[in-house]
């Protein structure tokens, strides 16, 4: 059944709806096909939606490491990514890793990159991190991924890692991964980020927003669109 929801958003938009996800291969074929995409966050207590800029994976991440420096991470897609540890107003800058970083995350005073391979863009990895004393960096790859992370999402002493087929919540002191959902079609909707709000994950992608409730099952999977696109219809247009 389709539901109107008012929601803050940062866009125009004000009315979004829920759909049930793509079932047939021609709804997967125009989702796949839609042309904008969407990132979550949550600013105070709002969820906000906004259309996500082409460049976005361009930024830079930055993770502050006391009075000392802070840590770069650099994603310039197909160009490759790095991260690199900048001290002294920018001055000085020593590249530690050559990925291109999807998120950082802290645990126990260690710092954890997780990143996608700049060679093959099929898997990643995440490093740990150790500072020597305020001399320099212990770099070390603590676990390999075989599906590419594409956003990440750190609470507590676990991480939570969206990759092309779902989401897989990861602990930082075992380095133990659990799946928490899973669908083999999140290649086709490109997800770019991932926010926890009220007790659901929104996961920003093509064409709207995937939501997570939790149910007796594990996770139900719904979309929110804007409501002027609640269907396709014809070559791929948007009905309401």
């Amino acid at each position: 059944m389709l539901t109107g929801i008012a929601l803050i958003a940062a866009t125009a938009a004000s009315s979004w709806t829920v759909v049930e996800p793509a079932r047939t291969e021609l709804d997967w074929h125009c989702t796949s096909m839609a042309q904008q995409e969407w990132s979550a966050r949550v600013a105070g207590d709002r969820l906000m939606f906004a259309p996500r800029a082409q460049d976005a994976r361009n930024g830079d991440l930055v993770w502050a490491v006391g009075q000392r420096g802070r840590l770069v991470g650099r994603n310039q897609g197909m160009l490759g990514g790095t991260v690199e540890w900048v001290t002294d107003g920018g001055r000085q800058r020593r590249t530690l890793l050559d990925v291109n970083p999807i998120g950082f995350a802290q645990h126990r005073g260690d710092v954890y990159v997780v990143g996608l391979s700049n060679r093959t863009f099929r898997d990643g990895s995440i490093h740990r991190l150790r500072s020597n004393g305020g001399k320099g960096w212990q770099i070390e790859q603590v676990l390999r991924l075989e599906e590419p992370p594409l956003a990440a999402y750190a609470r507590g002493g676990s991480w939570y890692l969206v990759t092309v087929v779902g989401v897989t919540r990861l602990d930082l002191q075992t380095m133990q991964a659990t799946r928490l959902h899973n669908n083999m079609q999140w290649w086709r909707l490109n997800p770019s980020s991932i926010v926890e709000h009220r007790g659901r994950w929104y996961i920003g992608a093509r064409r709207g927003v995937i939501r997570l409730t939790r149910d007796s099952e594990g996770y139900r999977e719904q979309w929110m669109v804007p409501s002027d696109c609640k269907a396709y219809a014809g070559d791929c247009q948007c009905a309401s």
